[in-house]
């Protein structure tokens, strides 16, 4: 039953009068529409930052990186995830170092991860398996000549390419077969390699240099 109010009209007589669609003299519809409004204001506010103030610059800026061959961005639990396929004839540790250094000037603060992409296939996957090993040993007992001298044995014996870097933060793995690429980057402990030296390890052109 709709609640009503008793109003006394023309001589005295009670008349009932509904009251579901009005509160306190404010008509419900409008408290409605203004609740709505005012969410559809907020979400669109929230709408504008995420695409005009905060992911459009982040798209400029890989964008423009002649490295990186294709990039995703997304906003999860306030944290950014920002996944980035660099070229195959791009240098792996400097691509890297120049996303790292413009995405930490334009996040300030801001919680990102980056996370890589490549073309990698049960073959280079199974290489990859196999090189763990040396690549953990070498963080931890930094060993890095003979991490990069078993992985270019596997290669080898793989078929396949590989290409190492190390700077203080991290090591970086690169293998090729077949046109397809494999990409790893690896936190290490930091102050293992001395920053002003650069260090030449075993195999054609792979090389560990500090920063």
């Amino acid at each position: 039953m709709a609640p009503y109010a008793i109003i006394y009209g023309r001589y005295g007589i009670p008349v009932r009068k509904g009251i579901a669609m009005q509160w306190k003299g404010l008509k419900v519809p409008v408290i409605i529409f203004s609740l709505l409004l005012g969410l559809v204001i907020i979400f669109g506010i929230q709408w504008v930052y995420q695409k005009y103030i905060f992911q459009n610059p982040i798209n400029t800026v890989l964008a423009a990186n002649e490295a990186i061959d294709s990039f995703q961005v997304n906003n999860q639990d306030g944290v950014v995830n920002i996944s980035i396929a660099i070229k195959s004839d791009a240098d792996l540790m400097q691509s890297y170092q120049a996303v790292q250094k413009d995405l930490s000037l334009l996040m300030g603060r801001r919680q990102y991860n980056i996370d890589l992409m490549d073309s990698r296939d049960d073959a280079l996957q199974q290489l990859w398996y196999q090189s763990q090993f040396a690549v953990y040993q070498a963080i931890d007992q930094g060993s890095y000549q003979n991490m990069a001298y078993d992985i270019n044995r596997e290669a080898g014996l793989a078929g396949a390419e590989a290409k190492i870097y190390i700077d203080p933060k991290n090591v970086y793995i690169r293998l090729m077969k077949d046109g397809r690429t494999l990409d790893e980057v690896i936190v290490r402990n930091a102050g293992q390699i001395n920053s002003n030296n650069q260090v030449s390890l075993a195999g054609g052109g792979f090389s560990a240099q500090g920063n």
